[in-house]
């Protein structure tokens, strides 16, 4: 177990160690950045924080000093505006670069409104599309309603006129069948007084 200790605390001690791979002398080598002093045989930091890995490349708030000399080497830790889209208005564009730059932005700009337009007025021309099928759809149910309904009036009025006609044609027989009748009466009842007539003469 003691081993497995010792091996541990060598792996972090090597971790600690400024790295020869970068080179000592590298901008970028940051291995040796904390600083630690030996406190009864034991290695610990100056800014309290654990000797480990984890921490090594962190610093407790407040302990960086901007004025140091490595502040010059890796910065003082102020944000850099790379940005300047802000300040357009201000600085006034002397390099031809710029105007063509304002040249394609425009020639974006009115492409991109052109397209937008574009596409506004094919929607437009479908809605319009839809708005008219929906109406010729309604046209068609009124016209076919009424058709239906004409048919169903056509087909009641026929079979009202049938029956009119029937009753029309019945009374017409019974009328011409009384007439006939009576036209026979008469006729018979003529030729008896022609036939009594005739029998008071001989």
């Amino acid at each position: 177990m003691e081993e497995s200790k010792v091996q541990a605390l060598h792996d972090t001690l090597s971790k600690l160690k400024r790295s020869a791979g970068l080179g000592v002398s590298s901008h970028y080598n940051f291995g040796g950045k904390c600083k630690t002093t030996e406190v009864n045989g034991q290695i610990v930091r100056e800014d309290g924080l654990p000797t480990n890995p984890l921490y090594h490349g962190f610093v407790r708030e407040g302990t960086y000093d901007p004025k140091a000399s490595d502040a010059a080497k890796y910065g003082d830790g102020r944000e850099i505006k790379r940005n300047f889209d802000d300040c357009k208005g201000l600085v006034s564009s002397s390099s031809g670069s710029e105007d063509n730059n304002d040249k394609s932005t425009q020639k974006k700009l009115k492409k991109e409104a052109k397209k937008k337009a574009k596409m506004e007025a094919k929607r437009q021309a479908k809605l319009e599309a839809k708005r008219q099928a929906k109406i010729e759809e309604k046209r068609r149910a009124k016209l076919e309603a009424k058709v239906k309904s004409a048919v169903e009036d056509e087909d009641t009025t026929t079979s009202k006129s049938e029956k009119k006609d029937k009753k029309k044609k019945k009374k017409k027989k019974t009328v011409s069948e009384e007439t006939t009748t009576t036209e026979a009466k008469e006729e018979e009842a003529v030729e008896e007084k022609q036939s009594k007539k005739d029998s008071k003469k001989e």
